[in-house]
């Protein structure tokens, strides 16, 4: 299969981060290649490695950071009497999110509106979950610190 695609059209599908991490392996590359946003040509496994294949256009970055971090609390929560996730795990996911959306690109209206909205709902989502209580669990001599991956569902907005 032959897969055309701008690399601009790859930002919009949330997958830019990890085509420059899988694809394009240094960030100056990638920043020349968006600055030029030609059509590139991607292999099919390239494709499924990013996760091109199963993503859809929208606008709407607040319902695909709400899926993010719900199939993130889904795949990485353990239990210890009820669901919890690594607080250090959570942290470095929510804020990798953002990076999907590189500062030198120049969206158009609409997803600048859109971005907009999304740092404004992740900041507040923010001070919500630094809120929360942090539990402190010992495992092999090591304080580890985790959130109630429940209590972190309860914050998440769909109705926006």
């Amino acid at each position: 299969m032959k897969i055309v695609i701008s690399p601009e059209d790859i930002i919009k599908r949330c997958a830019w981060d990890s085509y420059v991490y899988y694809i394009v392996g240094s960030d100056k590359e990638a920043r020349e290649i968006l600055e030029k946003n030609e059509e590139v040509e991607i292999s099919e496994r390239d494709a499924l490695v990013i996760g091109l294949l199963k993503v859809i256009e929208t606008t709407n970055l607040i319902h695909k950071f709400n899926n993010y971090i719900v199939e993130l609390l889904t795949n990485k929560s353990i239990r210890q009497k009820d669901l919890l996730i690594k607080k250090k795990v959570f942290d470095y996911a929510f804020d990798k999110f953002l990076n999907k959306f590189p500062v030198y690109w120049e969206p158009s209206t609409a997803w600048l509106n859109s971005l907009s909205d999304l740092r404004e709902y992740t900041a507040k989502l923010r001070g919500d979950i630094d809120k929360l209580e942090i539990r402190e669990i010992e495992d092999k001599n090591m304080i580890m610190e985790y959130y109630s991956s429940n209590s972190v569902k309860k914050l998440l907005k769909f109705n926006y």
